[in-house]
């Protein structure tokens, strides 16, 4: 089993959205993988809980205005395009406008970037304001670079 799923399904099991999630992107250098989760999670609890999921995988957080986070896009944008998906270029303030088009549906949305030994790992979870199920589940696994 490739490293860049076990990174996933512990996510996903933490987050207990593996049943049913399924991979958006996956190739040889990059694995995204989307869940939902019938579970609620308080909304004061999102920043913990990618916290200790961050501390369970062994990730050093980056801060969101770290200059890392513009290359790990970068790296991430290119394996992308490496699968037969096309993509439109991906750019630092994509976490933000994605955040802010949620926002805009009513929905609460978390997100960290982890660096992890030989992988960057970003983790997202949102759900209505209303702390109504379900809860959403991203995890972006790409091998780093360095």
């Amino acid at each position: 089993m490739k490293k860049t799923y076990e990174i996933a399904g512990q996510v996903m099991g933490f987050f207990e959205s593996f049943k049913g999630s399924r991979p958006a992107i996956d190739n040889e250098r990059i694995l995204i993988v989307r869940g939902r989760s019938r579970k609620v999670l308080p909304i004061d609890e999102f920043d913990s809980k990618l916290t200790e999921i961050g501390e369970i995988l062994g990730g050093k957080e980056l801060d969101d205005s770290s200059e890392k986070i513009s290359k790990i896009l970068e790296i991430g944008d290119k394996n992308i395009k490496r699968s037969e998906t096309t993509t439109s270029d991906l750019d630092n303030k994509g976490f933000i406008r994605m955040k802010e088009e949620l926002e805009s549906m009513g929905l609460v949305v978390a997100y960290k970037v982890f660096e992890l030994p030989n992988f960057d790992v970003i983790i997202a979870i949102w759900e209505d304001k209303n702390e109504i199920p379900p809860l959403y589940v991203e995890v972006t696994v790409s091998e780093d670079e360095d």
